[in-house]
């Protein structure tokens, strides 16, 4: 299933919240993400990441790879998240999602770090909002086997 802007807010409401545009909340997250420096991109970055310090990440984003042998790592890594509560976002292309975050190659895998409590209070309404909005979404969605893609924008 893929979200798109006119399906997003029928699916949103008929869940029960009201949120708009979950491709520009997603945009903004990683965008407010790669400002703080709180980003980690890449599949084999965040696997590492992941391996040393899981409790630090609290998104995930999955943009579906062209590479051979990285679907079994993706179904690794998503597993691996849901173990540990981390929530877990696919994107609709890795060439849109390695633009909005400034990757020189190709990523198919992004994780945001936590803010720290004092920072988090700090942050702005829209930042909160966005990510509200993204917990929101992905709790919407936690025990489905297949989760929604969300259409990043296009700019």
């Amino acid at each position: 299933m893929v979200l798109k802007a006119s399906d997003d807010l029928k699916v949103v409401e008929a869940n029960g919240f009201h949120t708009v545009g979950i491709g520009s909340s997603v945009r903004k997250a990683l965008l407010t993400a790669l400002e703080d420096k709180r980003l980690v991109v890449g599949l084999a970055s965040a696997i590492r990441s992941l391996s040393a310090h899981p409790e630090q990440y609290n998104f995930c984003f999955l943009a579906p790879s062209s590479e051979s042998g990285s679907h079994m790592q993706e179904v690794l890594m998503e597993a691996f998240c849901l173990e540990h509560d981390i929530y877990i976002v696919r994107v609709d292309s890795a060439d849109k999602l390695s633009r909005l975050v400034q990757s020189p190659v190709i990523a198919s895998c992004a994780l945001v770090r936590k803010l720290p409590g004092k920072t988090a209070r700090r942050m702005n309404n829209a930042f909160r909002r966005s990510e509200s909005i993204l917990i929101e979404h992905c709790e919407l969605y936690w025990d489905e086997p297949h989760k929604p893609v969300i259409k990043l924008p296009e700019k």
